[in-house]
């Protein structure tokens, strides 16, 4: 295991079936990450903050063996939802995770009913398909919270890379379902190469936000996402662009750098990573 500062992440996770993608070119990036993390970064755990849970107050996964996951989704191959993931919790990390969001005054609570869902347990599946001893625990966003509330829990958060806790958060980076659904030519199983106006403008203003800048100056540019003109079409909903928040705030002044790009429809499945040792060498 690293004794020094982890890198922290912001991820793509894209629908479901990217699990069973296996010729995707965002699938073979998530193998090429997982062997960084395992081979060259070696966490003591993983934290995953996903897009698909979001609570009244914050919640902690606390299950000391294996963490269940949840099929919450609906419409895909069988095979999906015949999949298991054998990955166990770390109530260690779990409550100091908790203990220092709760010093800093938020509302948070150990969760050992629900378990991952699948905007942390595909990627991870992909990325780390026998996780052994490695634990990963599991944080949800708080529901309509700000932009500035989510870099306060990333800045919170920031002193668990010290303690060999690799902070991801995962999302999309343009994450517009009905854009995305409306593409899809169900005779091809394909979307034709189609990709959204908006895609590449707003994942670009994006990159250098995180790229050119860093400290207070990038939070800030975060949280001025709110007035993008773009930000409707690139997200109709927040909940898939705020674990960047959370990244970004747990990165504080250390340098960003974009690891991943893909744009499908009315996505982006660009990846982030953020401080030494982040980026992933494409012949992993």
């Amino acid at each position: 295991m690293s004794t020094a500062r982890l890198p922290c992440y912001y991820i793509s996770h894209g629908g479901p079936s990217l699990l069973i993608e296996e010729e995707d070119i965002t699938h073979q990036w998530l193998k090429r990450w997982g062997k960084l993390i395992i081979e060259e970064i070696r966490p003591k755990a993983i934290a995953v903050i996903s897009g698909h849970w979001e609570t009244t107050n914050i919640k902690v996964t606390n299950f000391p063996n294996k963490t269940p996951i949840i099929y919450d989704f609906y419409g895909f191959p069988q095979i999906l939802y015949q999949q298991t993931y054998d990955c166990k919790g770390s109530p260690e990390v779990a409550k100091k995770a908790v203990e220092l969001l709760t010093q800093a005054g938020f509302e948070v609570e150990l969760n050992d009913k629900r378990g991952f869902d699948h905007g942390c347990w595909i990627p991870m599946k992909i990325a780390i398909p026998e996780p052994g001893d490695l634990p990963i625990i599991q944080i949800s966003l708080t529901r309509k919270a700000s932009y500035e509330y989510n870099i306060k829990v990333g800045h919170v958060l920031a002193s668990l890379r010290d303690e060999g806790v690799l902070i991801v958060g995962s999302g999309s980076l343009v994450h517009n379902l009905k854009e995305t659904f409306s593409a899809y030519n169900k005779e091809t199983n394909t979307f034709e190469d189609y990709v959204a106006s908006y895609v590449e403008p707003f994942d670009k203003d994006i990159e250098e936000f995180c790229t050119k800048s860093t400290g207070k100056e990038r939070d800030q540019k975060l949280i001025d996402l709110i007035n993008h003109p773009l930000l409707r079409q690139a997200h109709p909903t927040d909940d898939h662009l705020v674990p960047l928040h959370i990244a970004v705030g747990a990165a504080g002044d250390e340098q960003g750098t974009k690891l991943h790009t893909q744009y499908v429809a009315g996505l982006s499945m660009s990846a982030f990573g953020f401080g030494s040792g982040a980026s992933v060498n494409p012949n992993l």
